[in-house]
């Protein structure tokens, strides 16, 4: 992690592009379980998520939840419109983190841009954005499925062009998870923070003077 030495200084900033898997909201997709099948989150887990085969193409726009749910009536005793129904209710109540949505919060009331670019699928589109009104607090919100672009280098400048008023890499911050996408975001200029927990963003957030 290399956050220990990113110097920032908020003023210069002018737009924050958050992540939202692990990032916004570490809270589980799919959570209303079927009395008559205990065993959905397992099935799911091992049939969707554990398959790059499935889940990658789905993130991609080449595969759509009807789709996913054609796999699953394998495993699981329901109709595939019962699978779907149950799915894309189990992402209608998400928790999210604390102290990253409170600060976006706070940048959109500060006056600077607001960006939300995920890898994703169908269902965030659908159900998880207006659900959360996301885009209440996102001025840009881009999701890999709806652009059949599985990489966020691609979708960064299109946030930028939406967003106008001069917006750049070179005035953005990205807040994220993992290594990868931060280490691009700073390779094409740009300011990244990568995401662990909310006391640590909290404490680096303090260390910056960022209010």
């Amino acid at each position: 992690m290399e956050n220990d030495t990113i110097v920032i200084h908020p003023a210069d900033i002018k737009c924050i592009i958050f992540d939202f898997g692990f990032t916004l909201s570490s809270d589980l997709y799919f959570k209303v379980i079927p009395p008559s099948n205990p065993r959905w989150r397992d099935v799911i887990q091992k049939h969707v998520f554990e398959e790059p085969g499935v889940v990658q193409p789905w993130m991609a726009g080449e595969l759509t939840i009807v789709d996913i749910a054609g796999i699953l009536s394998r495993y699981i005793d329901m109709d595939i419109s019962a699978i779907v129904e149950t799915m894309e209710k189990g992402c209608e109540h998400l928790d999210f983190n604390p102290a990253v949505w409170n600060f976006a919060l706070a940048q959109k009331a500060a006056g600077r841009k607001t960006a939300l670019v995920t890898a994703n699928m169908d269902v965030f589109t659908k159900v998880v954005v207006p659900c959360h009104q996301l885009h209440q607090v996102f001025d840009v919100i881009l999701n890999t499925f709806d652009y059949r672009e599985l990489h966020k280098e691609c979708l960064w400048p299109i946030a930028f062009r939406s967003l106008g008023n001069n917006i750049h890499y070179g005035n953005s911050l990205l807040i994220e998870d993992g290594v990868t996408e931060p280490a691009k975001f700073r390779r094409l200029g740009g300011y990244a923070y990568q995401y662990s927990t909310d006391a640590l963003f909290t404490e680096w957030l303090c260390s910056l003077g960022w209010k």
